[in-house]
């Protein structure tokens, strides 16, 4: 019995050895998880990936923990007014978005955001919804009008969420009441984040490199 009992306490010993190994990141085969699978700068891509190790923290990165560059062509204010609470627009204004449609047509791979932003005068929900229907009464007129591809553009409204000055004065509200096309180069490829989890698909998994 005494044998027994022993036995079953070098089992419950070797037991508890090994999961306080498994918890500390080592395995029992002498491999350090927690060096396998460590991001030292924190941007989504481990270690043994980083090509760029040293990337600034919040910085969006490729596939190979590499900063992205921006992939803005132009950012434009349009120079479009409405009237009080209305969002057509009005024929006089065109020649302002055609500048627009005109960049589009020299660059063919980009697409345009076209943002709606209002001050902070009125009821929120109602300057949100004014603002996506500027947006996309701009948007449309880049579609019907001057012929660019409905894929190639979107509208978003942000109503008083963006302000770029102050809302306490007739100035800075007026500033804040703008439409901003933003033009962006548009990407081939989706770039694949990798992660913990993720396979690298251009490679074969089987052909050692």
């Amino acid at each position: 019995m005494i044998l027994k009992l022993a036995k079953q306490g070098i089992i419950i010993c070797s037991a508890l050895v090994a999961m306080s190994t498994y918890a500390s990141g080592s395995s029992l085969y002498g491999v350090d998880m927690s060096q396998k699978l460590a991001d030292a700068d924190k941007d989504g891509v481990i270690n043994v990936r980083d090509m760029c190790p040293n990337t600034p923290m919040g910085a969006k990165v490729d596939n190979n923990g590499c900063s992205e560059k921006s992939s803005k062509l132009l950012s434009l204010d349009l120079k479009i007014l409405f009237s009080s609470g209305k969002y057509d627009v009005k024929p006089q204004y065109y020649g302002e978005i055609k500048k627009l449609a005109d960049f589009l047509k020299a660059n063919p791979t980009s697409s345009v955001v076209i943002e709606g932003h209002t001050d902070d005068v009125g009821n929120a929900n109602y300057n949100l919804a004014l603002s996506q229907n500027r947006a996309d009464a701009i948007a449309n007129v880049l579609v019907e009008r001057f012929g660019i591809p409905r894929s190639r553009v979107e509208g978003i409204g942000y109503g008083e969420e963006k302000p770029i000055a102050t809302n306490d004065t007739a100035s800075g509200r007026e500033l804040n009441r703008r439409v901003v096309g933003e033009v962006f180069a548009r990407k081939t490829a989706d770039i694949e984040r990798w992660n913990i989890y993720s396979v690298d698909t251009n490679r074969s998994l089987f052909s050692g490199r």
